[in-house]
């Protein structure tokens, strides 16, 4: 595919942001702490709505691979869903490789539990979360993104990165998560918080619809969204409806 003329997917954040190195040392001390508690025990608030077998495919963030979501997926198991990576290694971006390896993920553990899955996101990974639910609704039945942008291109300081593998990136796919968003027709959940330090919080907020629940989450990192309880119990909720 032609790569001329790309739209970017990030910007440089403007100072009155509040993004930028600082900002994104902070999410690294986050995460770095989070890291160091990776393998204790998953504790959710009793009473929580479970499941009973329902998929869900999790995709982590912009250069994160699937160890970034173990907590989420071991929150999810423990309620009764079958909550499984993406299994592509690191997310580098919207290459087609990836896309198609996500495709092949949603198909598999669709058939494997009988029904349509959820595909929940972090980051970059709830902007792929999107685009597949739209091109395959007839696998996907829901959709959670945690921290993901809907307007594109995003201010953020990971920016530089972006710009050095963009080139790699799909053009198709570029433009279909670039200008007016466009949401999925599924059930949808966007968890997004005022104090991210990575993305631009008011790119994560979507537009209204009646399908689409957009919840601000006080307090939570860009990081560590997905090993936040208070994230967790809210994708609960959500899946309890949007899956049957």
């Amino acid at each position: 595919m032609s790569r001329n003329a790309q739209p970017s997917l990030a910007v440089w954040p403007q100072r009155e942001s509040g993004l930028g190195m600082r900002s994104a040392l902070t999410e690294t001390a986050r995460f770095a702490r989070a890291s160091a508690s990776r393998n204790k025990p998953v504790v959710l608030p009793a009473g929580l709505p479970r499941g009973h077998g329902q998929g869900v495919l999790v995709v982590p963030g912009f250069l994160t691979s699937d160890t970034t979501t173990a907590r989420l997926r071991r929150a999810l198991d423990g309620l009764g869903y079958r909550a499984e990576g993406w299994r592509g290694g690191p997310n580098l971006g919207p290459r087609t490789k990836a896309i198609d390896n996500l495709k092949e993920r949603v198909a598999a553990l669709a058939d494997a539990t009988g029904g349509k899955i959820a595909v929940a996101g972090v980051s970059l990974g709830g902007v792929f979360a999107r685009e597949i639910a739209k091109m395959m609704p007839d696998k996907v039945g829901a959709v959670v993104t945690l921290c993901s942008p809907v307007r594109l291109p995003v201010p953020t300081p990971l920016a530089p990165f972006v710009w050095a593998l963009q080139r790699w990136f799909d053009d198709d796919l570029v433009a279909a998560a670039s200008g007016d968003p466009v949401m999925p027709g599924q059930p949808m959940l966007a968890v997004y918080s005022q104090d991210d330090g990575i993305v631009q919080w008011q790119a994560c907020v979507p537009p209204p619809a009646p399908n689409v629940t957009a919840i601000e989450l006080p307090g939570a990192g860009h990081t560590t969204i997905g090993s936040n309880p208070r994230a967790q119990s809210l994708v609960a909720h959500f899946l309890a409806g949007a899956l049957p």
